[in-house]
C-alpha cells in the first residue's frame, strides 16, 4: 500500500488515463437460476459493476469510486444472506460450501476495500485493484452459482 503526503506528490485522485477499460457486462438469460430472488439481485449486481466500470472510465473522484466498492460489498452481503437461506431452505447438497464462499468472497472485498481506502494518493494499479471485487463476484457467479441452478429450479414451487 502507499501513503503519501498529497503536498509531495503529482499523483491524482481520479483515474488515470491509462486503464484498460473493459467492456460492461451483459446480463445474460443463461446466467438465471430460476429463482426471482436471487436473479433480480445478480442483475443488480451486473448494473453495480458496470455503474463501478462507468465511474473508472468517466474518471470521476477517488471517493466516487470508493462509494461504489462500498455499495457492492453491502449489496453483495445482503444478497449472500438471501441465497443462502434459499439455498439452505431448497436442502441444496452444497449450501454450507456455498456459505463459506459467500464469507471468503465478502472477507477479499472488505480487505480490497480497507487497502483503497488506506490511500491518500492512488496511483493507476490501485484504480485497477477496485476492480477485484466485481471479478470476484462474476467468477462466484459463473463458477458456483450456476451449479445449484438446476437444483433451485427443481425446488421452485412456481417452476413445478
Amino acid at each position: 500500500m502507499e501513503h503519501r503526503n498529497p503536498a509531495s506528490t503529482t499523483h491524482s485522485t481520479t483515474a488515470p488515463n491509462s486503464i484498460d477499460m473493459l467492456e460492461p457486462l451483459p446480463w445474460l438469460p443463461v446466467l438465471e437460476t430460476g429463482n426471482e430472488a436471487i436473479d433480480r439481485d445478480h442483475r443488480q449486481a451486473v448494473e453495480d459493476g458496470n455503474a463501478l466500470l462507468r465511474i473508472i472510465d468517466a474518471r470521476k473522484s477517488w471517493p466516487d469510486l470508493l462509494a461504489a466498492v462500498r455499495w457492492m460489498r453491502d449489496r453483495s452481503a445482503r444478497h449472500f444472506e438471501t441465497e443462502d437461506r434459499i439455498l439452505k431452505r431448497s436442502r441444496f447438497p452444497e449450501a454450507d460450501r456455498h456459505r463459506r464462499a459467500h464469507r471468503r468472497i465478502l472477507a477479499e472485498i472488505g480487505g480490497t476495500l480497507a487497502e483503497l481506502e488506506s490511500l491518500i494518493a492512488p496511483e493507476a494499479h490501485h484504480w485497477r485493484l477496485a476492480l477485484a471485487p466485481m471479478t470476484l463476484l462474476v467468477d462466484h457467479c459463473l463458477r458456483d452459482d450456476l451449479k445449484f441452478k438446476s437444483h433451485v429450479m427443481q425446488y421452485e414451487p412456481s417452476r413445478r
